[in-house]
């Protein structure tokens, strides 16, 4: 099972500032900001995994993205992580009223609660990439496209030792790990402090 995180999904990533640079022979360093909705309910469908990177895409213009394979030489280490809850501004909660109001009419059945928005940074750089897969990168790189996650699978990596941690934090009762290498560990909402560095 994979997971994919695509940077202009606007119902649930909002970037603020994306910063790409390519440095030869072989690595990318980027530095992206903006904003996260997440539910309870998308964090329990991954409690107690482990979320493993495995792909990074970059846009190419008019051509086909380039893939660069995380799971082959190509390594993922972040540098800095950090997450903090913003105010979602008035466009936001004006349409969240109107999205309410409008469902309280048509029916009388509990509503979920609205998502919780995180403000998020993460610095980092992308070592070892391939020579073939480098050279397909566009001059300019200006972005990210997407990070594909895969749940469980066994990737490698020697981004860091595996108890390197950049950041931990409880959400919605989950405890959340990431760690250097870009592996995300979800805590189970039974017990959030109580997760396993693997």
């Amino acid at each position: 099972m994979s997971n994919t995180v695509r940077f202009d999904d606007a119902e649930s990533v909002r970037l603020s500032n994306v910063t790409v640079e390519t440095r030869p022979p072989d690595g990318l360093e980027f530095r992206v900001e903006g904003t996260l909705r997440a539910t309870e309910t998308l964090l329990g469908e991954f409690a107690g995994t482990t979320l493993n990177p495995v792909r990074v895409t970059v846009p190419d213009g008019d051509a086909d993205s380039v893939a660069i394979d995380l799971t082959g030489p190509a390594t993922l280490r972040l540098e800095t992580v950090d997450v903090g809850v913003a105010t979602p501004d008035g466009d936001d909660i004006a349409a969240g009223l109107d999205a309410l109001r409008s469902s309280a009419d048509e029916d009388r059945e509990p509503i979920e609660p609205p998502p919780d928005v995180l403000s998020f940074t993460v610095e980092g750089e992308i070592r070892d990439v391939p020579s073939e897969t480098f050279a397909a990168l566009p001059a300019a790189v200006s972005s990210l496209e997407s990070i594909t996650f895969a749940v469980e699978d066994s990737v490698r990596s020697d981004g860091g030792r595996a108890d390197d941690v950049v950041l931990e934090c409880t959400l919605l009762g989950y405890g959340i790990v990431v760690r250097r290498d870009g592996s995300i560990v979800v805590g189970s909402a039974e017990r959030p402090g109580n997760i396993d560095l693997l």
